[in-house]
This record gives C-alpha cells, structure tokens and sequence, in this order.
C-alpha cells in the first residue's frame, strides 16, 4: 500500500505538466494563433490522415472478403463437379473405353498413367465449367 500511495503522488505532481502561459495582449494573441494552427493542423493533417486509415482498413476488409468468397466459390465448383462426375460416371466410360483396347496398347497406356492424366484432365475442364457458373 505504501508503494501505491507513493506512485500515486509522484504521477500527479504539479511539476509533471508543462504549459504556455499566456499573459498579456501578447499572450492573447499567441493563444489566438495557436488555436487557429492547431484547427488548421487537425484539418490539414488529422482528417485526411484519418479518412486514408480508414479507406485502407475497408479495402483491407474488403479485400480479404474477396478472398474468402473465392475460395469458397472454389470449393461449392468442385464439390458440384464431383457430384456431376459421379452422375456421369465418367471414369467408368473412360475405363470401359479402354477395355475395348488391345491389350498391347492399353498395357502401355496403363504404363505411361494415360488414363489417370485423362481423368484428371476432364475432371478440371468440368470444375471450370462449373466455376464459369459462380
């Protein structure tokens, strides 16, 4: 307690604040310009310092909700061009079309993952198709 009481007195003594005295028809005047150049600062300086932070701050928001919407817009196009892949069955026609092969031939293409490069080929010209759409 006897800590406190001392930090407690030393903030709020009177030496801690230093200030203009005005006296006179000089110091009227002085404190009539500093009024008008601190309006003239905080109108200069102050407002549009605080109209560009906040400007910045929305575009920020803005920006990162942009963000935000595209990723999900991202996830929505994929899970509905599964969804349509799934309908169609397009790797079952894809795998069906390549038992009609040779075997020679499809046994190289099995080699060379033809048929997985083709899947995912067709699986991302649908998702943009889909994305087109969002």
């Amino acid at each position: 307690m006897k800590y406190v009481t001392l930090i407690i007195f030393v903030l709020f003594l009177p030496f801690f604040a230093f200030a203009d005295t005005y006296t006179g028809v000089a110091g009227a005047a002085q404190a009539m310009g500093d009024f008008f150049t601190d309006i003239w600062s905080f109108l200069d300086d102050d407002v549009p310092s605080f109209f560009e932070r906040a400007l910045a701050f929305f575009i920020e928001k803005l920006t990162l909700l942009r963000i935000a919407a595209q990723l999900e817009a991202i996830k929505l196009s994929w899970s509905v061009a599964k969804v349509v892949m799934e309908n169609y069955q397009i790797a079952s026609k894809v795998l069906s079309a390549a038992n009609s092969l040779p075997r020679d031939v499809k046994a190289a293409l099995l080699d060379m993952r033809f048929f997985d490069g083709l899947n995912i080929i067709t699986q991302a010209f649908l998702a943009r198709y889909v994305m087109r759409f969002l």
